[in-house]
């Protein structure tokens, strides 16, 4: 009997292919991944005073409506002054920041205070934005911007 479900299933998923009507919301052909074109993100860091650095990014044109900025170092605090992003922490080393008002456009940016020394030989201050883009409910890969130093 096992055998007789098996073929009638394996019968069943094929006649479904044939079941699907031309101009139908599936597409002819599936683009490959090496094809599809993500907005490149890039941006810089600034020292604004003792302690504390700009930072900004963009993505293409697109609108970023969030991002999570991740430091190599403790991050104090990460406000927008613009007022566009609204940042709350994650860890001591995170904060998550999200538009809110809808109309951020396409640079994300911040200050951040975080401690001293952000030139030290081994260790330059280093962070890690995860931007969210066009109010995804998914983020684009992370980038790294480097330090002041």
């Amino acid at each position: 009997m096992s055998g007789k479900a098996a073929v009638l299933a394996v019968l069943g998923m094929s006649l479904l292919g044939l079941a699907v009507p031309p101009g139908s919301a599936l597409p002819y052909r599936v683009a490959r991944a090496e094809n599809a074109t993500a907005p490149l993100c890039a941006g810089n860091v600034r020292r604004v005073a003792r302690g504390r650095v700009s930072f900004s990014f963009s993505c293409g044109n697109e609108d970023v409506t969030g991002f999570e900025v991740r430091a190599n170092r403790t991050l104090r605090y990460v406000y927008d002054p613009s007022y566009a992003f609204d940042c709350g922490r994650r860890t001591s080393r995170a904060f998550d920041c999200g538009d809110i008002h809808s109309g951020a456009g396409s640079v994300g940016s911040g200050l951040a205070t975080v401690s001293e020394p952000l030139c030290h030989p081994r260790a330059h201050l280093l962070l890690r934005i995860t931007p969210t883009l066009n109010f995804e409910s998914r983020s684009r890969p992370a980038f790294t911007l480097r330090g002041p130093c």
